[in-house]
């Protein structure tokens, strides 16, 4: 299989990445010796569940629908803007900020992180790892001037890490799908996590508080779909003192099914033999009790999310104007902080290794439509300005365009 060349000459993937740093005759020994984890860390830290599911909080991603959708959701919504990379400086005490360019290793590197990966690639996966265990792993290539040129993605099930009572982290473990273990130093890592209150060196999955909701969806589904598989439960029952024959009763659905199936029959009038009576078999008290589960399940996901549940497409009591309210609140109270603490994450991990201290990134939202300022709204600012002397008319019609 033909290898895609990267920015320093090489290629192959995650696998390809770990057969550089074996290449360069790095062991696991390196970072040795390894502190000894307790077994409560290490189950916090990798996301076993101790409900008995196989596997790790990953699995919720595969097997529950409002989880899925909350995260595509919001692992979607932190791609679409744009990052871009500044300078900044102070000129005659006032802060400037001025834009790298395309040309910059930091901009060219957040652009396309990798031979195979675009930025977008990155955050959407950044951001689904976050939700999945509550941290996330980049770890980072370096050319021979130790300029970052490609950033890989690791699966934080797979990363193990290595306490330090000096240093705090004295290093990372990667675990690669075949058994290999691949060292990395502090800083050939950028880390991120959630904040987790109970485990120092783990961060806390929004999957953990909701998952025994999520597991009574789940549960709902599969007694659903058992009680599916083996109803007997007619739609009608017909009520009579009389006893018929089983050619008798064969003979009445005949007749029923000749007078009634069919779209040109819909809604023709019944009769009845005397002595009969019948009565549709409704909801019983179970399937209320089935459907009130699922509708719980998609609100509790939708709280650890922090996504409206209109946008988990629960529109029972949805609007237009309440939907566009929804999307600017998910926007300003789950995403744009969201985007902060990656900002955050950037400025103090990452940027530094490009030898600057003047670095910063920026998501760029002007282009989010959620956040832009209705008409109605822009008209009503504006003529309160006016109103207020803050702004003249003639600034007024330059800012909506006008001579």
């Amino acid at each position: 299989m033909t290898q895609v060349a990267g920015r320093n000459g090489v290629g192959g993937g995650i696998a390809g990445w770990m057969s550089r740093r074996f290449g360069r005759g790095r062991r696991e020994s390196d970072v040795a010796p390894l502190p000894v984890i307790s077994s409560d860390t290490t189950k916090g830290h990798l996301g076993v569940l101790d409900s008995g599911l196989p596997g790790t909080y990953a699995g919720y991603y595969f097997t529950s629908v409002p989880v899925y959708a909350a995260i595509k959701l919001r692992a979607d919504a932190v791609a679409r803007p744009g990052l871009k990379v500044y300078r900044v400086s102070t000129i005659h005490g006032q802060p400037r900020r001025e834009w790298v360019g395309h040309d910059h290793p930091a901009q060219e590197l957040l652009d396309r992180v990798n031979p195979h990966w675009t930025g977008g690639d990155l955050w959407r996966a950044t951001e689904t790892y976050l939700n999945l265990w509550g941290e996330s792993y980049w770890a980072v290539e370096r050319d021979e001037a130790g300029v970052p040129v490609e950033l890989w993605p690791l699966r934080p099930d797979r990363v193990r890490v290595v306490p330090d009572e000096r240093e705090y982290i004295h290093g990372y473990v990667y675990s690669g799908p075949s058994g290999d273990s691949v060292p990395l130093a502090p800083d050939e890592v950028v880390r991120l996590r959630y904040f987790n209150p109970l485990e120092e060196y783990a961060g806390l999955s929004p999957v953990g508080p909701v998952r025994l909701s999520v597991d009574m969806g789940r549960d709902a589904l599969k007694g659903n779909r058992s009680g599916f598989e083996n109803d007997a439960t007619p739609g009608v029952l017909f009520e009579t003192d009389t006893a018929y024959s089983d050619a008798e009763i064969d003979r009445f659905y005949k007749i029923w099914t000749l007078r009634h199936k069919g779209p040109n029959n819909k809604l023709r009038p019944g009769i009845l033999s005397p002595g009969m009576k019948a009565s549709q078999v409704g909801f019983s008290p179970k399937d209320m009790e089935y459907l009130n589960t699922l509708r719980w399940t998609v609100e509790d996901v939708a709280r650890a999310f922090n996504v409206p549940k209109p946008l988990l497409h629960d529109l029972e009591r949805a609007t237009y104007a309440n939907i566009e309210t929804t999307r600017r609140m998910f926007w300003e109270t789950c995403v744009v902080p969201e985007l902060k603490f990656f900002e955050e994450v950037l400025r103090e991990r990452l940027l530094p290794m490009f030898g600057e201290s003047s670095l910063v990134a920026e998501f760029d939202t002007s282009s989010i439509e959620a956040l832009r300022e209705s008409e109605t709204e822009r008209a009503r600012r504006i003529s309160m300005y006016v109103s207020a002397g803050v702004m003249t008319v003639e600034e007024a019609r330059a800012e909506v365009g006008l001579g």
